[in-house]
């Protein structure tokens, strides 16, 4: 009986769900395997009933819009995307305003736009079953994270952003992957996205994340990142440093992906005890022996360069583009012989860690989004890089040499060399003006995206 009252209970069968997916030995597979029974499902109710797919819409109606992504955790390229998309529905829709919803991760909202916009509010526990819910209510879902089909960061985020579009498309609504990357894929992730290689409409930031997904059979389309629309405001902070300042943006490279790990979970939680690598309730940093000497490798390159550039007159700030950078920041600053500033989230708000880059006369970044805060304000910028997304967008940039892997041993010499080419005003104003033209066809591309969204409604 108590069976049947599960499987007959809504609250009860995702209860259920979720407590087999936190006592799993692999929850991060349990979990793909569940938003995969969901999208079959929903598959096979649209096959039964296909007027269902019917646009429900109220003609002139503002849209319903589902907006997929990683905000709220103090990621300032992940917070970036979504305002740019934001402000971009908003002017679509104009004069009305569409009626959106996101799916936030964490509670860090210092912009405008990030804070005015409602947040989901789940109806079920187990986010399978409240992504399922939410999607029904909605005309359009979005994933807005750039990140998407890559296992570097947890297959469990992975399968958030492709399962709700695949998801979406399956109950028979339009579902837009907006400007994403690819990278390394687990074989587990891999499987599930050649499953659902059909499902939605993929938009790819870069023309490499199209080669490396057309052979498992997903179709995509050619577009930008939402964040190159992003203007950020004059800070009178940044200003006041003086104009040699180079902006440094490290992170630890090495401790991704994170996994989950219920039973570790449960016995810190049962002792009452923390864990540096903890990441959210039951996720965890990757970390051994191997990996904290390739770290303070890396540390050390970041510090020779931090030390060569202040030589040549530039004053060094560390910048933490994530709340979690800022353990790096402190860790690269006790590494100086020399006082250094940090400027990190959430300690600062999003607007003037981004103009901390922008305002800057070079940068120096692993994180991707300064990369592209620096092109768009034209900033030379050196990539320290901890997968294939810096080296992918410096490569079409025309900027190829100006990047390095983070794990390259002679890395800070080679950021230094470039960097000293910026001596030559030659050199800086050639690199600038191909910054420009590059970052014009960017925002180009995120306007044809736009009148995408309105196709996929039907306002076009």
């Amino acid at each position: 009986m108590w069976d049947v009252a599960i499987q007959d209970d809504p609250l009860q069968r995702s209860l259920a769900a979720l407590q087999r997916y936190a006592s799993a030995a692999a929850p991060d597979k349990v979990f793909l395997d569940d938003m995969q029974q969901r999208i079959d499902a929903a598959r096979r109710v649209l096959a039964r009933a296909p007027s269902a797919a019917t646009r429900r819409k109220t003609l002139g109606a503002a849209p319903r819009i589902l907006l997929l992504g990683y905000s709220g955790a103090g990621n300032t390229g992940a917070d970036l995307r979504t305002i740019e998309t934001i402000a971009q529905l908003q002017r679509l829709f104009a004069p009305q305003d569409p009626q959106l919803t996101l799916l936030a991760i964490g509670d860090c909202f210092d912009h405008p736009l990030l804070e005015a916009t409602p947040k989901l509010a789940p109806e079920l526990p187990y986010l399978p079953d409240a992504l399922d819910a939410a999607i029904l209510d909605a005309d359009l879902v979005l994933n807005v994270e750039g990140s998407t089909y890559t296992s570097k960061f947890s297959d469990s985020l992975a399968g958030v952003l492709i399962g709700g579009v695949a998801l979406a498309a399956a109950h028979g609504l339009p579902a837009l992957a907006y400007g994403v990357d690819s990278g390394a894929m687990s074989e587990a992730l891999t499987r599930f996205v050649t499953r659902n290689s059909a499902r939605g409409q993929i938009i790819c930031r870069n023309e490499a994340a199209r080669a490396q997904l057309a052979p498992l059979g997903v179709q995509t389309q050619a577009g930008a990142d939402t964040a190159w629309t992003y203007r950020a405001p004059h800070s009178a902070r940044a200003a006041a440093r003086g104009a040699r300042v180079v902006a440094l943006c490290p992170n630890n490279p090495f401790w991704w992906p994170v996994a989950a790990d219920a039973r570790r979970a449960h016995l810190l939680d049962a002792r009452r005890e923390t864990s540096p690598f903890r990441y959210g309730p039951l996720h965890f940093h990757t970390w051994d022996a191997a990996r904290a000497a390739a770290y303070d490798a890396y540390l050390a390159r970041f510090a020779a360069i931090a030390a060569g550039l202040r030589e040549q007159g530039y004053t060094p700030v560390l910048v933490g583009m994530e709340q979690l950078d800022r353990a790096a920041c402190e860790d690269l600053a006790a590494r100086l012989p020399f006082a250094v500033e940090i400027v990190a989230r959430s300690a600062a708000r999003l607007d003037e860690v981004a103009a901390t880059v922008a305002q800057a006369a070079c940068a120096v970044t692993t994180r991707y989004h300064a990369a592209v805060l620096a092109i768009s304000h034209g900033v030379p910028v050196f990539g320290l890089s901890m997968d294939t997304r810096i080296d992918r967008l410096l490569d079409e940039a025309g900027c190829r040499a100006w990047s390095a892997a983070c794990d390259t041993a002679d890395g800070a010499q080679l950021a230094l060399a470039k960097l000293g080419t910026l001596e030559t005003p030659q050199v800086r104003a050639e690199l600038v003006a191909g910054y420009a033209r590059y970052a014009d066809a960017q925002r180009a591309r995120f306007g044809e995206m736009g009148r995408q969204v309105l196709a996929a409604l039907g306002d076009a």
